[in-house]
């Protein structure tokens, strides 16, 4: 059982400098179903926010990003409220995560791996200039090779590099930053290979009304994935291996399986 002062104290310093986001962007909290959400991106974080911004009885909304400043955060409260949310056995706490491999494929491609992306480009260029790479010019935007990406991601690591670069924005942050299982005791985690059927039990135990059960096998902000032999090598799996190894301990993933068909 999670060491309650121990909560405590990372609430409050969470509250004071939350550089992963936890207190805000990635928690969704129904007070009326005493129900607190972490999420993570890149892990069907936009169909969970939906589903529950639809479950508190509100409209649907015109553009999907739309509902990531929506909801009620875990930053609204005080310190102790928070940590009785995230403790008591009176509220419910659930979260999803994913094999690390897959999501920093599925980050490459939308956050950098693209011309598109243009909230990204800070992203996109400090990489660049961190593995002297060429920068946009006039009509043409290189691409950063995912490979690149891994090595840079390894090096800021390596480094520990502090809070504001590349490695904490929060689509290739580690997953047990953003949740803190240590010191979170969740009731639920679902994983993202099993999101359908887990997502579902989910909300079944939040007793959500057929209508809404029904738009779980709805597919939002879907990312075309290649298997991940393709994108890695065997270098680039340890090096992945290393940047996220408490994610791979923490739920199970097993650190070979970027080889392994599916």
């Amino acid at each position: 059982m999670p060491d309650r002062q121990a909560l405590a104290d990372w609430v409050e310093q969470t509250l004071k400098s939350d550089v992963n986001q936890a207190m805000g962007f990635h928690s969704w909290v129904l007070p009326a179903r005493k129900c607190v959400c972490m999420t993570v991106p890149k892990i069907a974080c936009s169909r969970i926010k939906l589903t529950l911004h639809l479950l508190q009885g509100n409209l649907a909304l015109d553009h999907l990003g739309n509902v990531h400043s929506k909801g009620i955060h875990l930053g609204s409260f005080g310190r102790d409220e928070i940590v009785e949310m995230l403790s008591s056995p009176d509220w419910f706490r659930f979260c999803f995560v994913r094999n690390p491999y897959m999501r920093l494929l599925s980050a490459y491609k939308t956050q950098v791996g693209n011309s598109w992306n243009q909230e990204t480009r800070w992203l996109k260029d400090d990489i660049k200039k961190g593995l002297d790479l060429p920068v946009a010019t006039a009509g043409r935007e290189g691409l950063v090779p995912f490979a690149d990406v891994v090595r840079y991601l390894h090096r800021e690591h390596t480094a520990a590099k502090p809070a504001g670069g590349v490695h904490h924005d929060g689509h290739f942050n580690i997953q047990n930053r953003i949740l803190a299982p240590h010191l979170i005791p969740y009731d639920f985690v679902g994983r993202f290979e099993s999101f359908q059927a887990d997502f579902s039990q989910v909300l079944k135990r939040l007793v959500a009304p057929p209508e809404i059960l029904a738009t779980v096998s709805e597919v939002k902000n879907a990312t075309y994935m290649l298997h991940p032999a393709i994108a890695y090598d065997s270098a680039l799996a340890r090096m992945t291996c290393e940047i996220y190894e408490s994610d791979f301990q923490s739920f199970g993933y097993d650190r070979d399986s970027w080889i392994y068909e599916v």
